[in-house]
């Protein structure tokens, strides 16, 4: 497989597959072993208290922890199960008008993260390269983008918008890179949930921290 194909296939997974349209308020938590125990808002780190301050000065949260990294979801929402990513949530709780195009499918607003390495490529070049593999896959799809900086390495944000199976898209995309090795945070949901939720996904975001 070509790299640059490569460097983009976790993330092309879930805007190409069946699972980016069908996630249902069904699915249980995924139980797992590297959660840290419960944390309380006071014992935060300053990103950490940005994502976790709509919870309540009284309620408690799990960050996940996994081998590299640490981040805390959007409030209320579960960890699910979506193939090749590292971890995911999404919103269980959540509906759409009776009759729309979203509500028929069931979709469930998610983030994801996954991992592949940079094998000598620059944060630049792996951007790029999602693009045009997300481009070939979801034709129309339109970016805007900054460059920003994750746990004090440089990153860059996306958001983009598409239509498909009749319901408009819109996604944040941030590549971050440490070292030999980037992930990419998606948080995907509807044009019309988007206003709601992108204060919670940047605040997400802002709060992945690297175990190394």
């Amino acid at each position: 497989m070509n790299k640059k194909i490569a460097i983009a296939a976790g993330l092309v997974l879930f805007l190409a597959t069946a699972a980016f349209f069908y996630f249902v308020g069904t699915q249980q938590p995924v139980s797992n072993s590297k959660t840290i125990a419960p944390k309380t808002n006071n014992s935060f780190s300053k990103e950490e208290k940005t994502a976790a301050e709509r919870n309540g000065p009284e309620q408690t949260i799990y960050p996940y922890v996994g081998e590299d990294f640490s981040i805390v979801s959007p409030d209320g929402w579960i960890q699910a199960q979506l193939p090749s990513t590292l971890v995911s949530f999404l919103n269980s709780r959540e509906t759409h008008p009776d009759g729309s195009a979203a509500a028929k499918v069931n979709f469930k607003s998610y983030m994801a993260i996954t991992f592949d390495n940079t094998n000598g490529q620059s944060l630049e070049e792996i951007a790029e390269s999602v693009k045009q593999q997300v481009s070939g896959v979801v034709p129309g799809v339109k970016f805007s983008e900054t460059i920003g900086n994750i746990n004090g390495q440089p990153a860059k944000f996306f958001e983009a918008d598409f239509d498909q199976q009749n319901i408009a898209f819109k996604v944040m995309i941030v590549i971050v890179a440490k070292g030999d090795k980037y992930f990419t945070i998606s948080a995907n949901t509807t044009a019309e949930k988007w206003p709601q939720y992108r204060q919670s996904f940047y605040d997400s975001a802002a709060s992945f921290k690297f175990k190394y």
